[in-house]
């Protein structure tokens, strides 16, 4: 218990006595203010020391993000594709609307037909040989046919003359130079597209890729 004393003319106990509790002996007709004033005193005191602590949210060092992000872009030319033929084997998804021939370089004009044959591939109309070519497995009638096949010619005429340049430059065979690449092209393939593959007896024959 905590007693506080104020002198004065009187005397006056208020409060009451136990423990934790404080008694104030008031003399005087001062007392009262002289009361209020400690007990505002003593509020101030209390509040000062149970300030609210401050948080600093500063970083040495600015906040870095990490994003792997892959783009592909595909250019298309304005001159429109046969569209797909109904039934059959034909693609549940047209070509994309591009002249596979256009491109300055070989490169270029491989990467402008890549998509078209996929969708192909996704067809089931094209599969990749044994020599590094592909070969129209299954033939669609008009427009959508005609294209199909011409792409088709292209792709093999630009994979030719890689190869050969390729066999040339390492003084390779050429036909060594072809298995090398149809290799390559089916570890590529996905699962379901057709494939030219070697047998037991040592024949080759279409089979779908398995997983």
């Amino acid at each position: 218990m905590t007693v506080i004393h104020l002198k004065g003319c009187g005397r006056t106990n208020l409060g009451a006595k136990g423990k934790g509790m404080t008694r104030w002996t008031i003399v005087g007709c001062d007392g009262f203010f002289l009361v209020r004033r400690c007990a505002y005193g003593l509020t101030a005191c209390l509040l000062s020391s149970c300030s609210t602590p401050s948080i600093n949210l500063a970083t040495n060092e600015p906040i870095k993000v990490d994003i792997t992000m892959r783009v592909d872009v595909h250019q298309y030319q304005e001159t429109g594709s046969p569209k797909v033929a109904t039934g059959g084997a034909a693609a549940s998804a047209s070509p994309s609307p591009q002249a596979a021939a256009n491109g300055t370089t070989r490169e270029e004009r491989r990467q402008n037909r890549q998509a078209d044959i996929q969708v192909f591939k996704n067809s089931r109309l094209i599969g990749e040989t044994k020599d590094g070519l592909l070969e129209v497995l299954t033939t669609t009638e008009g427009d959508y046919g005609d294209y199909v096949r011409r792409t088709v010619e292209r792709e093999n005429s630009d994979r030719m003359e890689e190869m050969k340049q390729l066999a040339e430059k390492e003084k390779r065979p050429l036909a060594e130079i072809q298995s090398q690449q149809a290799a390559l092209w089916v570890n590529r393939s996905f699962k379901g597209e057709w494939i030219e593959e070697r047998k037991p007896d040592g024949t080759y024959g279409w089979v779908q890729k398995a997983g």
